[in-house]
């Protein structure tokens, strides 16, 4: 004889079963739903799946760069370097100078460290001729010309350029000094007297202060003097032979 079922067991067992329902329903909405979200969200921030671009800000607009502060001095060095390719070929590439050709070195010169530029400036506008002591030692090196840029030599260096220049010797191969300013070579230039086709000798240049405004020319010797005449134009030259005479 089968056993009739239990009313009560039964109802029972209906509304778990609902509640069983509800519940899954919920949970596989719920798995459903980020499913979805973290597919949007990939697809919008993966970066084409590229680990390298993977972030959260959208592809293809690039993060904000904070430009870091730019050394005022590099453009000047970087253009004083290439400028000073022309120096290389006496000086050399590391500043060392070169002893067969009686050319002084400007890694760790005296004259090129020196805290004020009078005297290295001067010897580019003009020159430098004859012996000079530079680190200890004589060097009896020949005639360097002037490097100053002017009607009779237009191939030569800007008061920009020779600002440029010495102040990358200043500052390479373990070198340390102040920059030189164009407005610097200007105002020597200006002051200054004497034909840029007249060197300077070491014994007049160490006349030259380093401390102070830039001081006026030594006197011309005989011999510069008159090399400075020749140099003049022959109606120059004539203007200021009237000139003297009256």
């Amino acid at each position: 004889m089968r056993a009739e079922a239990n009313p009560l067991f039964s109802v029972r067992s209906r509304r778990g079963q609902r509640g069983f329902g509800l519940l899954n329903s919920f949970l596989l909405s719920g798995a459903a739903a980020l499913l979805v979200w973290g597919g949007l969200y990939v697809g919008k921030y993966g970066g084409r799946f590229d680990g390298d671009e993977f972030d959260e800000a959208p592809h293809g607009r690039p993060a904000k760069v904070v430009a870091g502060a730019e050394d005022p001095n590099a453009k000047v060095l970087k253009r004083g370097a290439i400028i000073f390719q022309q120096c290389a070929l006496c000086h050399q590439a590391d500043g060392s100078g070169d002893p067969t050709k009686n050319v002084p070195p400007l890694a760790g010169s005296e004259w090129v460290l020196a805290e004020s530029p009078n005297r290295v400036i001067r010897i580019l506008l003009s020159g430098l001729t004859g012996p000079v002591t530079v680190k200890g030692n004589v060097w009896n090196g020949g005639i360097m010309a002037s490097w100053r840029k002017t009607a009779d030599n237009p191939s030569a260096l800007t008061d920009e350029e020779i600002a440029a220049v010495l102040s990358y010797a200043r500052n390479s191969w373990g070198n340390k000094a102040p920059m030189i300013t164009p407005e610097q070579v200007s105002a020597i230039a200006k002051e200054e007297k004497r034909p840029p086709t007249v060197s300077w000798s070491a014994e007049e240049l160490l006349k030259v202060p380093l401390t102070g405004a830039p001081a006026a020319s030594a006197a011309l010797t005989p011999d510069q003097l008159k090399a400075a005449l020749q140099a003049l134009p022959a109606a120059d030259l004539e203007a200021l032979l009237k000139d003297v005479k009256k």
